[in-house]
């Protein structure tokens, strides 16, 4: 069955929309804390817009709370305590902060245990 050109177009044009909003991520190993005391939360001091790779907005809220679960070789990483950060693309995956000189350089993708880079770094600070 021959598909005419004009789908064909369409088709071509979806996918590649489609593969312009996907996270894109690279494998990467969490080191978890060597300490084996609980973490401590850390809250955030100020409210934070990250602005995603993929267009979508997060906001990081001022009172908010972060454990230290380890580092990655892009930075130290941080989950939300009682609560669920997720970024979106052409999916919605589970996020944790990647933070480095005080920076958020990205995110720590737990279920496929890879690094997501933000295209621009984003400051933070916790009390």
């Amino acid at each position: 069955m021959k598909i005419p050109f004009r789908h064909l177009v369409s088709i071509l044009t979806a996918a590649l929309v489609l593969s312009a909003c996907a996270v894109q991520h690279t494998k990467t190993a969490l080191q978890p804390r060597a300490d084996s005391a609980p973490a401590q939360p850390h809250t955030l001091a100020e409210t934070q817009e990250l602005r995603l790779n993929t267009g979508y907005i997060r906001q990081l809220k001022a009172g908010s709370q972060w454990l230290h679960v380890g580092r990655t070789a892009e930075g130290e990483v941080y989950r939300p305590y009682k609560d669920v950060l997720t970024v979106e693309g052409a999916h919605i995956h589970e996020a944790y902060l990647v933070v480095n000189g005080r920076k958020v350089v990205g995110f720590y993708l737990p279920a496929e245990g890879s690094f997501s880079k933000l295209n621009q770094e984003v400051a933070i600070t916790f009390r």
